[in-house]
């Protein structure tokens, strides 16, 4: 529930990240999957805002 009200109130601020070694980001990336649709702001979480955030976008 968490995931989905931060994409849905913030998906501009909202980034993809898992707590690796200790949690399993294949489940965490399909948790983001899940509560999204295909689209811009899914691409967004998953790694658009943080490349543009480190200039690689």
């Amino acid at each position: 529930m968490a995931v989905r009200l931060a994409i849905q109130e913030i998906p501009d601020r909202t980034v993809f990240g898992s707590d690796a070694p200790y949690g399993d980001p294949v489940l965490t990336r399909a948790m983001v999957e899940r509560v999204t649709s295909p689209g811009e702001v899914r691409d967004r979480v998953l790694g658009g805002t943080i490349a543009e955030l480190a200039g690689l976008g």
